[in-house]
């Protein structure tokens, strides 16, 4: 018997032409009035985008991203006969979409939030493409549509979740092959003591950076080399522990650097190499990996897989509907009008009415007793991760005290540009100290009111830090990160202000001194300080 031929039923539709597809689409003046509208909106969105790919401070974490549109663009053209083939189906299922993506719009930029707009940006094209070509045309697009969100850089207050505990995988694995082979070593968190050296897993060396790369290179390299979706979703599974395993083979690969005398070989340009070397590595085995599920996988049909990403070119109603009729334009209009609004009220209105404070340095060196010494300024790669906000960092001493105080006050006159204030709580963990507990609790100002403020014990290398902080702007103070992100939100619509800041006090612990008793220590500053903050802060 020879292979049967599977008939298919034919529609009795008639078949696009390219006078279909042309008489379908909107008039020139109105496509490019919303591109107008479009550019006018996300301009600046994608100019600091594009900056945090490949920019003098960009985001080495994400460099990959400069190539995902230009994947995606191509993988458009491979499948343009199929696109061209479809008649378009409008679905007023579109308009909602554009109408969510102009509300994300807002709360990202009046939360000072930048991965919001543009996420934005992706749900208005899904809209757009709904509401003019249908939903079949949006299923044919929806792969290189969906790819493009590897190209938005996760926020920090997500990837920093995410990176420490990358970093005490990447230590507790590297530690475990140097004892493997007879190494002596140490680790405490992030920190891996050698005989010669100490080794610090900083948040570079947590593996996020080749972790994001493989991920998407794995998701190309299926898309071009595998037919089978499966096979596609176990390489980009597969890319994880790989890239997890790499990143701590070299640091284990640091470590007997280290170990065998070559300290200089540790650090700088060769530890760079060792990366490039590695991540190189990681793709081989990630090729190995699709070798060997080829080898053994039996999901061949015939031998001869069916192409992907083909969308028959069927038709479900006549075309015309978005034609010069009043249907088109209504939809061009219900589009025009929500873009229109949000662009005058990002470019048409300016920010509030902020009082002006006095500069932070102006704070009283000498406060009850204390005597402040200002440390040296923060270095300009510090202040481009931070935002450049108006900030005082200064140790405090007192004659009677044991141990200093480290206070440290950030403001921002503004945080619609994408500069927020970083909290304490992803950039200690990145420094090294590893919280031991934490809790939010109530410290009570000379007026007898009380404010929430965060309180960690934080550890290295067996020293122990108490840290308070908190979050304060126009008289409000709140504990939590999500709390102060919302009423930024909240504040930017009712007074029309971004503006905010942060205190953090930090004092070094004795070897059996309790948190309450480091406290203690702490408000002997804090309680006159307190209501210094307030004239520094404004309300």
């Amino acid at each position: 018997m020879g292979n049967s031929v599977e008939v298919l039923p034919i529609l009795s539709t008639p078949e696009s032409t390219p006078e279909d597809r042309s008489s379908s689409h909107l008039p020139a003046w109105q496509a490019g009035t919303l591109l107008l509208l479009i550019a006018w909106l996300y301009a600046s969105v994608l100019a600091h985008l594009f900056l945090q790919w490949v920019g003098p401070h960009h985001d080495p974490n994400f460099e990959h991203g400069i190539f995902v549109p230009f994947f995606a663009l191509f993988v458009l053209w491979q499948d343009r006969n199929t696109i061209k083939a479809i008649m378009p189906n409008p679905s007023w299922a579109g308009l909602p979409l554009i109408v969510l993506s102009m509300f994300v719009l807002v709360l990202g930029v009046l939360g000072a939030d930048i991965f919001l707009p543009r996420v934005s940006l992706l749900i208005l094209l899904a809209g757009l493409v709904i509401l003019f070509e249908g939903w079949k045309f949006f299923r044919a697009v929806l792969f290189p549509w969906a790819f493009l969100i590897l190209m938005i850089p996760i926020p920090a207050l997500l990837i920093n979740r995410v990176t420490f505990p990358l970093q005490m995988l990447a230590s507790r694995l590297a530690t475990g092959l140097l004892q493997l082979v007879g190494v002596p070593v140490l680790r405490e968190g992030n920190m891996i003591t050698l005989p010669a050296m100490q080794l610090d897993v900083a948040e570079a060396c947590s593996g996020i950076r080749s972790l994001l790369s493989l991920v998407t290179l794995a998701i190309i390299y299926g898309y071009l080399m595998e037919t089978r979706k499966w096979v596609r979703v176990a390489l980009v599974c597969a890319a994880i522990p790989i890239a997890v395993a790499a990143n701590a083979f070299r640091i284990f690969g640091t470590g007997m650097l280290v170990w065998w005398g070559y300290e200089d070989k540790a650090e700088g340009f060769y530890h760079g190499l060792s990366g490039l070397l590695i991540f190189v590595v990681a793709l081989i085995l990630l090729f190995a990996v699709h070798r060997l599920i080829s080898l053994f996988s039996m999901a061949r049909k015939n031998g001869s897989p069916v192409a992907p990403g083909k969308v028959a070119p069927l038709r479900e109603q006549p075309a015309g509907e978005l034609g010069n009729g009043g249907t088109g334009s209504l939809r061009f209009g219900l589009v025009a009008v929500p873009l229109l609004a949000a662009a005058i009220l990002f470019h048409g209105s300016g920010p509030g009415i902020i009082p002006v404070p006095p500069d932070l340095s102006s704070l009283p060196s000498q406060i009850d007793g204390w005597t402040g010494f200002d440390q040296a300024p923060l270095d300009k790669e510090t202040l481009d991760i931070l935002g450049h906000p108006k900030y005082l960092l200064r140790d405090y001493a007192r004659e009677t005290e044991p141990l200093p105080i480290n206070l440290y006050v950030v403001y921002f006159p503004s945080q619609r540009a994408g500069d927020t204030i970083h909290s304490p709580d992803h950039c200690l963990p990145g420094a090294g100290w590893i919280p031991t507990s934490r809790e939010v609790i109530r410290l009570t100002r000379p007026d007898s009111s009380s404010i929430p403020v965060n309180r960690y014990v934080v550890s290295q290398l067996g020293q122990r830090q108490l840290v308070l902080y908190w979050f304060q702007a126009h008289g409000r103070v709140v504990a939590s990160e999500w709390q102060a992100k919302y009423y930024l939100i909240a504040d930017s619509i009712r007074m029309n202000r971004s503006d905010g800041g942060m205190v953090r006090l930090i004092t070094p612990m004795l070897d059996d001194e309790s948190p309450d008793a480091a406290q203690a220590r702490i408000m002997k500053l804090g309680s006159p300080l307190l209501p210094l903050l307030d004239t520094y802060i404004p309300l």
